[in-house]
């Protein structure tokens, strides 16, 4: 009878501690989600009935394909050069170098500053009378780069915006590595090359893994930085908006379709995603 009192009072309390995370995950997630989805199937501007007239209407509109390969191409190729740089950069800085605080520090500013201001510093900093421009055409004599209003130009404000959430957390799980591992590699014969490839690559790819998930869905979903820098380039988040502010009435309905088109896309994705970097690497 005591055991089963212990079992009840330990159940009653796994409840109360896990309450709130459900609570949270109700009032902020899956209530907006199913509200977003019935409104998607609502005839514009009506409350009652159903339709699947917005799904078919966005997905045989023509550049529709051109949306979602653009919305895909920012977040793939940032996410992946994320990953690029994040491994050399975070095995500097696990070596305690001098200055190593400061460079961290460095790597916090991107995801500290909000995304519509440092879009806006980026266009002036990349822009026609920029640094970087003056210093190309001033100082090198040298055609200037247009990299406002470009994609390439967007996946760089992606990559310098996104790229801290990579890097923190292949960092992290860098200096959790025991050295001793890799010291005993090399006693048995293993040069640098090999004990990167098959001890330290595969012992952080978690970290890896965690870090470009986060970067991944922040780059898929990312708004401030298209709006601001994409031109006519318009991503997803940034065509929704376009849906709801850009017409009179707004189209919430059509809205809703295409986020709910996003949400299932960017799921999608991802599960295909992390099963395959959860293969061991060769």
């Amino acid at each position: 009878m005591a055991d089963f009192l212990r079992r009840q009072r330990q159940g009653v309390l796994t409840l109360l501690m896990l309450s709130p995370g459900f609570v949270g995950f109700l009032g902020l997630f899956f209530y907006p989600m199913m509200v977003t989805v019935v409104r998607s199937l609502r005839p514009e501007g009506q409350d009652v009935g159903w339709t699947l007239a917005h799904y078919v209407e966005f997905l045989s509109k023509p550049g529709t394909r051109q949306v979602i390969l653009l919305t895909f191409v920012l977040a793939i190729t940032s996410t992946l050069l994320s990953m690029v740089l994040s491994v050399p950069l975070t095995l500097v800085l696990r070596e305690k170098l001098r200055g190593h605080r400061f460079f961290r520090l460095t790597i916090l500013i991107p995801i500290t500053v909000p995304g519509l201001v440092g879009a806006l510093g980026l266009l002036v900093f990349y822009g026609s009378r920029g640094w970087i421009n003056l210093f190309i055409t001033q100082i090198l004599h040298l055609p200037k780069l247009n990299i406002n209003y470009t994609v390439p130009g967007m996946i760089l404000f992606y990559l310098w915006h996104y790229f801290p959430y990579t890097a923190l957390t292949t960092l992290a799980t860098l200096e959790g590595l025991d050295r001793s591992i890799e010291e005993a590699a090399s006693v048995a014969g293993a040069n640098g090359w090999q004990v990167l490839r098959h001890i330290v690559l595969p012992l952080i790819a978690p970290g890896i893994l965690a870090g470009s998930v986060l970067t991944f869905m922040a780059a898929f979903g990312s708004f401030s930085i298209p709006l601001v820098t994409g031109g006519n380039y318009r991503p997803l988040s940034v065509a929704i908006y376009t849906q709801i502010e850009s017409f009179s009435p707004a189209r919430w309905s059509m809205g809703s379709a295409m986020s709910v088109v996003m949400a299932i896309l960017q799921v999608a994705f991802l599960s295909i995603y992390m099963r395959v970097l959860r293969r061991p690497i060769a």
